[in-house]
């Protein structure tokens, strides 16, 4: 009787050894894991400094201004180009119904 419960001591030591021994290199798969992604994190969170640097970088008024002044053509508004909201000549109900009927 000895003989077998010494043996099922045995044995269920030896499988709390295994799975000890599969926890310890689970645990530390995952802590290898936890450091990857951190340092992935860490990268990114760069990344999205440099990104905003560059952002302000391009963004400075004196260069807006600049780039602006190249391009555009624009010129001030004047007077008789204001008008009222209801002198906008918006197309009534039924006219917005015929044009969606005929694009179909």
């Amino acid at each position: 009787m000895t003989r077998i419960s010494t043996l099922i001591w045995i044995a269920a030591i030896a499988a709390a050894i295994f799975v000890l021994y599969e926890v310890k290199y689970e645990v530390q798969s995952l802590k290898n894991q936890v450091a990857e992604t951190s340092r992935h994190l860490e990268a990114e969170k760069e990344a999205l400094h440099v990104v905003a640097a560059e952002w302000a970088y391009l963004n400075r008024p004196d260069r807006l201004q600049q780039l602006a002044s190249k391009y555009l053509t624009s010129t001030d508004v004047t007077v008789s180009q204001v008008a009222d909201v209801q002198a906008i000549p918006f197309p009534t109900q039924t006219q917005a119904s015929l044009a969606l009927g005929s694009a179909q």
